[in-house]
């Protein structure tokens, strides 16, 4: 006699969810709760879409977070670059829209 092999539970699997940690808080979420920031040959930019090229950042969408990330140099040690008075100043205005 052969064994058969049958689900018994027939829902549907979980589909996998990325997770990425803020750089400030240091808390795991989802990665569409959080901002990415990334460094190109152009500058640091936000990426809005998650799948710019290039080495990324995350940070919450809470003040917070973003005054934290941008107050010390930290997003410098993560990005593996300096910011630019220009890059620091993009990033402040997107932080004043949350």
């Amino acid at each position: 006699m052969g064994t058969t092999r049958t689900s018994g539970n027939k829902s549907p699997e979980k589909k996998h969810v990325p997770e990425r940690t803020c750089i400030s808080c240091r808390e795991v979420k989802s990665k569409r709760e959080m901002v990415r920031l990334v460094r190109t040959p152009d500058g640091i930019f936000v990426d809005e879409s998650g799948k710019m090229s290039g080495r990324g950042a995350y940070l919450c969408k809470t003040k917070n977070c973003w005054e934290a990330g941008l107050k010390g140099n930290r997003l410098e040690q993560v990005l593996r670059t300096r910011i630019t008075t220009e890059d620091r100043k993009k990033l402040e205005l997107y932080q004043n829209r949350l």
